[in-house]
């Protein structure tokens, strides 16, 4: 009989998302978000204004409750409802002016027919409902609606067969609030099979404020989970420069561990291109094979290819693959939906890796593609091998770590050769609630096998270092009142002393060394170079202090530190050059003062970092990232960088940043950057947009204007938008990060 009302409004759970404003709010059970309680307005985002409230209960019945102003059973058998018609089931109920039917058969409602049953609701002015496998059931200007999903519609003409296949001529979906009109999906004719998990539509439009804005002439979408094989949602947008642009992906589900993603690409006055993806799982990993391939009007074929492979063997193995290719030296496709992009140099590297608790080990196979023959190519690892153990008590701190590298300079223009590196540090630890006290050794030894191309000879080096070290601090902590409440500040000297003596080492090679940028936190490194290659000569004593300021929800509100190096010897042992004992690279007595401050509140963050010259009275380094938030929904970005007098000259920079986004009313926002370069003398970034945003629509519209990766300045239109729960579309400035992308935030609802 009604047993089978409860599955007529199921399917439209998980469909497609949009806005729209035709359907009358009474009709949806909708309740604005002045009337919600105070835990149900704390779910909604600012820009939504009401939610779907369920009211509806299962019903307190056995079987079937018939109700009416008045119920007559004809001669057939026939039962008519007339005046106020209720059936009621334990899990749905069917409301309408007028019901006949023949139980566990089929019923007919007329007038105001209202179908509920947990979480759905199918509203229509006439419905047809059979047990009958040879009828469909149907509901005429049916709408329909998901509390749970917020997936809402209409049809003309909504049917189900007893297989489960639905069917709705002339209809919408949309997941927009009924108080708004942003985007509907539309369909003449619209199959669900629930099933199979997916569905077909024809003559399809995609409606933004009542505009259609694409035309599908057939279209597959599944609605569930479940893969299946079709054409994903487009992406298309506008550029200034390159005119319109279409990408159309079409997914293939191959099996249940195959599958595959083939994106067209067009760009109005580029040319044409197409994009692979080819996934497989295994029982032990995921492979993944991309290729995008550009078909330029002016340059021809752009190709990258790249094949990644992790797979876990089992709990103490596991081993991966990467290979990166450009086959068409030098040129990149225009445009790319895959993870490939352009480099200096590609990577073609293999690795195992074999670890037990704290014995770690790898060994690693690298090598490079560099397109551009005028770029030195990187060394390559023909292998590596890195093993390391760490044995940790209370008290005792010993960990080893030994690396074998084969070095091959592809350009045969310098040297190579065979590294082997030993480090030791072995430290003991005395920890208590106030304080600590470390004192420690590290020992370095390496040994090189090494060929010049230059001479044409070989020869072998090696040396071996002792470095003593003790690290100390203290903390201080008291309490204190604060706008009425209990704050929490600490004070935390830091004392460490670092002797690592002079080695000549004018004959080791360098293949991996730098030096790092000088802050507060390197001042305590144990090492003055990164990498293996390079071990600094230093005694030295630094001084630290920090404070930190706690409220009364124990919420770190501030943080101060400085620190400065104080040196007891010259160095002498620097990245290039000769190591000589009688000719000193840094003479200086102690190092910048090092700064740091972090500030955070509700409404404002800061982050500072300062590196001041007492000697000279100058600041090599200064940098300031501020966030402002002085009224609700208004955010404002500053930055400042100051950073002179680099090891290399390209790492200088002198530049400042302004950005913010602030709401023209509710939905309406404006966002604007404007970054200056003090060194060129000229802005490098200027950018202005608009932005709309509701529960379920968000666009932005944004004029930049910015310094590309070819040091050239370029300029755009950029159109992006997301229908929520439905897809984005559109095209974004990939060649500069700046405040539009803090605007789109991925799609998320504010910012």
């Amino acid at each position: 009989m009604v047993k089978h009302l409860r599955t007529y409004a199921l399917f439209f759970q998980s469909l497609f998302v949009l806005p729209v404003a035709h359907g009358q709010v009474d009709q949806w059970d909708w309740t604005p978000r002045e009337s919600l309680t105070t835990e149900q307005q704390s779910q909604l985002s600012r820009y939504c204004q009401g939610s779907y409230i369920n009211s509806w209960q299962a019903n307190d019945v056995q079987g079937t409750d018939l109700a009416a102003d008045l119920i007559v059973r004809d001669e057939n058998g026939v039962i008519h409802l007339q005046g106020a018609a209720e059936i009621r089931q334990p899990e749905t109920t069917l409301y309408a002016d007028e019901i006949e039917g023949i139980p566990d058969e089929y019923y007919q409602a007329d007038g105001h027919v209202t179908l509920r049953s947990n979480n759905q609701l199918i509203r229509s002015s006439r419905a047809y409902i059979t047990n009958n496998n040879n009828s469909p059931t149907e509901f005429s200007d049916a709408k329909f609606l998901s509390h749970q999903s917020k997936t809402r519609g209409e049809a003309k003409l909504l049917s189900r067969s007893q297989n489960g296949v639905i069917f709705i001529k002339e209809g919408f979906f949309t997941t927009c609030e009924p108080t708004q009109e942003s985007w509907q999906l539309y369909g003449s004719s619209i199959k669900i099979d629930t099933n199979s998990g997916f569905g077909t539509a024809q003559h399809v439009q995609i409606r933004v404020a009542g505009l259609p804005i694409f035309y599908f002439p057939w279209l597959r979408f599944p609605i569930d989970n479940t893969r299946q094989t079709g054409f994903l949602f487009p992406s298309f947008g506008f550029s200034g420069s390159d005119g319109l642009s279409l990408s159309t992906p079409f997914y293939w589900n191959i099996a249940p561990n195959y599958d595959a993603t083939i994106t067209p690409q067009f760009i109005q006055e580029k040319g044409e291109g197409l994009d692979l993806e080819l996934r497989h799982l295994s029982p032990y990993g995921e492979t993944t094979y991309e290729q995008s391939t550009f078909f330029d009007k002016d340059e021809s074929e752009q190709t990258l290819l790249k094949l990644t492979t992790a797979q876990r063997i089992n709990t103490y193995f596991n081993a991966g693959l990467l290979l990166e290719d450009n086959p068409t030296r030098d040129k990149y496709p225009e445009a790319n939906s895959t993870s490939i992009g352009e480099k200096d140099h590609y990577q073609r590297s293999v690795y195992i890796n074999a670890n037990n608790g704290n014995f770690l080990n790898k060994v690693t196979y690298l090598t490079y593609q560099t397109p551009d023959q005028a770029i030195d190519q990187p060394f390559e690892w023909l292998p590596r091998i890195d093993s390391s153990y760490r044995l940790s008590t209370s008290r005792l701190d010993y960990r080893i770590d030994a690396q074998y590298t084969d070095f091959y300079d592809p350009d045969e223009n310098n040297f190579d050769g065979k590294r082997i590196v030993l480090n030791q540090d072995t430290k003991a630890n005395f920890n208590n609630d106030w304080g600590s006290l470390t004192s420690g050794i590290l020992a370095q030894y390496r040994d090189y096998d090494l060929h010049s191309y230059q001479t044409k000879s070989d020869s072998e080096e090696s040396i071996e270092h002792f470095t003593g070290y003790i690290d100390s601090s203290i903390v201080f902590e008291r309490r204190l009142t604060l706008d009425s409440s209990v704050w929490r500040q600490t004070l935390e000297p830091q004392l460490s002393y670092l002797n690592s003596p002079f080695k000549d080492q004018d004959l080791i090679p360098d293949f991996d060394a730098s030096a790092p940028i000088m802050t507060y936190s390197q001042a305590f490194s144990h090492n003055r170079f990164n990498g293996n290659d390079r071990i600094g000569d230093t005694e030295q004593v630094t001084f630290g202090l920090e404070s930190r300021l706690y409220d009364a929800s124990n919420n770190e509100r501030w943080a101060f530190k400085a620190g400065q190096i104080f040196y007891l010897k010259d160095r002498y042992v620097g990245i290039t050059g000769n190591t000589d004992e009688n000719n000193a690279v840094d003479d200086s007595q102690r190092s910048d003062l090092l700064t740091s401050t972090n500030y955070n509140a509700d409404r404002f963050s800061l982050t500072g970092n300062l590196n001041y010259n007492l000697d000279n009275s100058k600041v090599n380094l200064a940098q300031v990232v501020a966030t402002l938030k002085p009224v609700d929904d208004v955010k404002i970005n500053l930055s400042y960088l100051y950073t002179i007098n680099n090891i290399d000259p390209e790492d200088d920079a002198k530049q400042a940043s302004i950005g913010s986004i602030f709401p023209l009313n509710q939905n309406w926002s404006m966002f604007t950057q404007y970054t200056y370069d003090f060194l060129r003398q000229d802005s490098s970034k200027e950018i202005v947009g608009l932005g709309y945003e509701n529960c379920c629509l968000k666009v932005s519209l944004s004029y930049q204007d910015w310094l590309n990766e070819d040091n050239k300045y370029d300029r755009g239109v950029f159109l992006q938008f997301i229908l929520r729960s439905l897809s984005s579309a559109g095209r974004a400035n990939t060649e500069a990060s700046n405040i539009a992308d803090s605007y789109w935030n991925q799609g998320k609802v504010g910012y």
